[in-house]
């Protein structure tokens, strides 16, 4: 009975430091400014493990600290975090860190004479230290820094919320939440099978968060889905969406939650998204429904012509919901193919080779060469001359990690051709990586589309004058002396020129 006693204490104490951790946890700046960024949305090379804040260009808000506890380390890096402190909370046995700060010289001055002394010592090259817990104590909501734009990216705070064991989404906890009454967006519905059947439905909402195909989608095997979707918080960004799940005839099949992520997850992006559709600029987030090592619905288990209701249900981090309804007919199998994965590719006239052997590949079907003759209408770049046959990428349940390596066996004659690919996600040409050798052009790309030779006739603008500051500073720590302009110089097509002049 002691026993049953004591641990009944233990399991109310664990309970009411979770509930107090979710109260106690404060905003981290003293103004409220919009989330543009959200927890495990995808980058290029990781997933974004917290929040970003806007700060709308500015350097120099206050930067408060989200729990009592100690600064437990500090560093500096001309990439990457830029400066950037990490806190701990032993109570909550809890860590945050703060990165893009513009200084320290807020509530614990010693802390920026600390760092201007390791600035020094390095030449202002990138530095870390680790620091005593008795060394540099603060409070929680009290001011400890300024945010700035050191590192990566433009001027915004960066957050992130972990433990020993996972990264924590600030969304989760009470004084994070916001005012959205939005549900976050539909964009695509992704089918791939095993029997070959590949297709992309564009999607449109009937009501607030209520999206339904008009027509019933025969299939059969094993089926894989996966939906473009964003949500918008505080900013005009496209943000991560904080759950996705899958009904099947009233029974829940999959569920993904993101209110926190173990280490190795966070490490397997691929797991989560179709890393060769979604992007980081623009941002276009296409979610996987189905496990790791898996599919969203095996049809083999039905009978021919009977109709399975589908239901794929996103919410956002304030309870908004969206639902996509449709019916899946189940139709006679016919599947094709062999059990082999295929990891080179050409096109049917052998001019375009694709190679894939060193890349590690998801999914159990394969990649197709097809030559094209007509371009989508909002492909075409005045100025930018297409030279050359163009071939379409497409993918059947077939994604990679890394660069596909390819050869054109085509010579690129003058100095302003290059190859391109235009991308049929996100509809826009982008430049792809070539070596030029005697007879063929070798070239490395990682995302779906339209492979051409495109020939740039258009010369670099310069915007002029534009004369803005590149930053604006607080009075806190601007200084009086600098004012920064600059000039903005653009070209749509394959590069700067060697020679311009900005006047």
């Amino acid at each position: 009975m002691k026993f049953l006693f004591f641990y009944f204490i233990i399991i109310l104490f664990i309970a009411t430091t979770e509930v107090q951790k979710a109260d106690d946890i404060f905003w981290p700046m003293k103004v409220r400014l919009p989330i543009s960024g959200t927890f495990a949305e995808f980058r290029n090379s990781h997933l974004h493990m917290g929040c970003d804040y806007k700060t709308y260009g500015i350097n120099g808000f206050p930067i408060v600290s989200v729990f009592d506890g100690y600064v437990s380390s500090l560093s500096y890096s001309e990439t990457g975090y830029g400066l950037s402190v990490n806190l701990i909370s032993n109570q909550y046995n809890l860590q945050a860190k703060y990165a893009h700060l513009n200084d320290l010289r807020m509530a614990v001055p010693e802390l920026d004479n600390l760092k201007i002394a390791l600035q020094l010592l390095n030449g202002n090259k990138s530095f870390g230290v680790k620091l005593e817990s008795n060394q540099f104590k603060v409070k929680g909501n009290q001011e400890i820094a300024h945010s700035g734009e050191t590192g990566s990216g433009v001027s915004h705070l960066h957050l992130e919320l972990f433990d020993s064991k996972e990264y924590l989404n600030p969304l989760s906890f009470k004084n994070f939440i916001q005012k959205d009454l939005f549900p976050p967006t539909m964009q695509s519905l992704f089918i791939d099978s095993d029997n070959g059947f590949s297709k992309k439905i564009n999607l449109t909402s009937n009501s607030n968060g209520e999206y339904q195909l008009k027509e019933d989608i025969s299939l059969s095997g094993k089926v894989k889905f996966r939906i473009a979707a964003y949500d918008r918080i505080s900013s005009k960004n496209h943000n991560n969406i904080f759950s996705v799940s899958m009904i099947l005839n009233g029974k829940s099949l999959f569920e993904k939650n993101f209110s926190k992520m173990g280490y190795k997850q966070a490490a397997e992006k691929d797991v989560i998204y179709d890393i060769n559709k979604s992007s980081l600029s623009p941002p276009f987030y296409v979610y996987n429904i189905f496990p790791k090592e898996g599919f969203s619905l095996n049809l083999d288990e039905f009978q021919n012509e009977t109709l399975q209701k589908i239901e794929i249900i996103l919410s956002d981090a304030s309870g908004n919901m969206s639902t996509l309804h449709f019916k899946v007919r189940k139709n006679e199998s016919s599947k094709i193919g062999s059990s082999k994965i295929e990891k080179k590719f050409s096109s049917e006239d052998q001019v375009l080779k694709l190679d894939l052997s060193k890349l590690n590949i998801v999914g159990e079907g394969s990649l197709q060469i097809q030559k094209v003759k007509d371009f989508p209408t909002n492909s075409k770049i005045q100025n930018l001359e297409i030279v050359s046959d163009a071939y379409q990428i497409t993918a059947n349940d077939y994604s990679w990690k890394g660069s596909i390596e390819g050869i054109w066996d085509i010579k690129l004659t003058k100095k302003n051709q290059s190859l391109y690919l235009f991308d049929a996600i996100l509809n826009y040409w982008t430049p792809v990586t070539i070596k030029k050798n005697a007879n063929s052009t070798a070239f490395s790309f990682s995302r779906l589309g339209i492979l051409a030779i495109l020939e740039d006739n258009s010369p670099p603008s310069i915007y002029y004058p534009y004369l803005i500051y590149r930053h604006y500073n607080l009075p806190e720590i601007q200084d009086v002396n600098m004012i920064e302009r600059f000039y903005a110089v653009n070209d749509k097509g394959a590069g700067i020129s060697s020679s311009f002049e900005v006047l």
